[in-house]
């Protein structure tokens, strides 16, 4: 009687934990599904939050206009040849912000001359000067009126006052007669040089003369050396000649001579070579002789014939810049 309540109670037991079991399946779904939010989800919910305000752009700087510097000028075309403000001057050179000026000597065969290699950023530091500081006051040395206009490199000009040519110097006319050969130089920088015969005040003015010699002869044609000349002076002698090779670069050559031990002088022929050698566009020969006389600085760098003699006019260069030479 016992062991049959036993199983029965068993039985019953067993019928409990299965109706649990079975009613705890069906409040559970069958599988377990997580789902990642998309993008749309996504938006949503940040359309629900509210936009994270985005950063507030930073102002651009104005940018300050920066000045424009055209390759064309003289400065920037020959910007190696300057300095950025400061003078820096050796017994043969000088260069700054403006003007640059080497000077070289050559000595072969028995001829002594000097090159003076010239850059500018300005036709206003190319320059001529009258001794006393008039076109018809008397002559001084090539030394004094350098020392009087400060200038940097100079040499003698074409004896003007003297002779019969036309005379236009810093833009001012002083003469306007027909003699010999003519050099000008424009306004724009450019030379070019002229027969005596071929030559009119006029049309040079109209193009803008700055300056014009006279004396000569050319020694250059169209940029080819010459052989022949409307000078009846072709023998060696000292000379004094200006080139041109660009608006902007030019040079100076003084020629030593009638010294036997030292320098006799060049010829006219030999002269043309040697612009045409040193690869200038136009050359023109001022007065020489005991004439022809270099100054740097305020002291001689050739070596005039019999001390050199008082001239009319130079040509030189001043700068902004320069110390008043002694």
């Amino acid at each position: 009687m016992r062991l049959r309540i036993i199983i029965a109670a068993c039985a019953v037991a067993l019928a409990l934990v299965a109706f649990i079991i079975q009613a705890a399946a069906q409040t559970q779904p069958d599988r377990i599904e997580i789902v990642l939010p998309s993008s749309t989800a996504t938006a949503k919910a940040a359309a629900t939050i509210g936009p994270t305000p985005a950063p507030s752009p930073k102002p651009t700087p104005a940018l300050t206009p920066q000045p424009t510097i055209d390759p064309t000028t003289w400065g920037a075309k020959f910007s190696d040849k300057f300095t950025n403000g400061d003078v820096i001057q050796t017994d043969s050179s000088y260069r700054s912000a403006h003007v640059s000026v080497t000077v070289n000597m050559v000595h072969k065969d028995n001829l002594t001359y000097y090159v003076t290699d010239i850059y500018l950023t300005d036709l206003k530091y190319f320059k001529t000067a009258f001794g006393h500081d008039s076109f018809d006051n008397g002559a001084q040395t090539t030394l004094a009126i350098a020392q009087n206009n400060d200038a940097i490199i100079a040499i003698n000009g074409d004896y003007c006052s003297y002779n019969k040519g036309p005379v236009l110097r810093n833009g001012v006319l002083y003469r306007d007669q027909n003699y010999k050969d003519v050099l000008v130089m424009y306004d724009d920088g450019t030379m070019e040089t002229f027969l005596s015969d071929e030559f009119d005040m006029a049309a040079a003015q109209s193009k803008g003369a700055y300056q014009i010699w006279t004396f000569g002869p050319m020694l250059l044609n169209d940029g080819q050396p010459m052989t022949e000349f409307n000078s009846s002076l072709g023998k060696r002698n000292p000379r004094t000649a200006i080139g041109y090779y660009e608006p902007g670069h030019y040079c100076f050559v003084v020629v030593d001579g009638r010294q036997s031990s030292y320098s006799q002088g060049i010829t006219l022929t030999d002269l043309s070579q040697l612009f045409y050698d040193l690869g200038c566009k136009a050359a023109f020969n001022l007065d020489g002789g005991q004439t022809s006389e270099m100054v740097y600085m305020g002291q001689f760098v050739n070596q005039p014939y019999n001390g050199g003699r008082a001239v009319s006019d130079i040509i030189y260069l001043a700068d902004d810049q320069t110390v008043p030479i002694q």
